[in-house]
């Protein structure tokens, strides 16, 4: 399977042509949305440390977790003290919690559980990740 997903990237194919308009689509949006927050349209939040975003417009299976994990550990190595944010997808509690050992991946779900057993950092989780911070 994975032979022939690679096949389609590196050649012309008809999903490529039917799939073009589409990209350009979704540039023009991305391009609008980011031009409503220079213009103030949109709001953001400046918070008072540096933060680094690791996103994916896909919602599983990217590496965002071990890439994180890996971040949290590379950063300790350098002298830093790094904190992580999640929406905790999956949990069943709102507001924002604090990861703790006693924590269940029902309360604050399974990915800021597992980020936070295995890089040994605070992890906080709330939907709305500017309060969490």
């Amino acid at each position: 399977m994975s032979r022939f997903i690679e096949s389609l990237w590196y050649r012309i194919s008809p999903w490529h042509i039917l799939l073009w308009p589409l990209s350009l689509l979704y540039g023009a949006v991305t391009a609008m949305r980011r031009s409503f927050y220079r213009a103030g349209i949109f709001k953001s939040e400046a918070l008072p440390v540096p933060v680094i975003v690791v996103g994916n417009i896909t919602a599983g299976g990217s590496g965002k977790t071990p890439l994180v994990i890996w971040l949290v550990e590379f950063l300790h190595s350098k002298g830093y003290v790094p904190g992580v944010i999640s929406r905790g997808y999956g949990r069943k509690e709102d507001g924002v919690g604090e990861v703790s050992a006693r924590s269940t991946a029902a309360q604050v779900g399974d990915e800021p559980l597992l980020i936070f057993r295995r890089a040994s950092c605070p992890v906080v989780v709330a939907r709305n990740r500017v309060e969490a911070a």
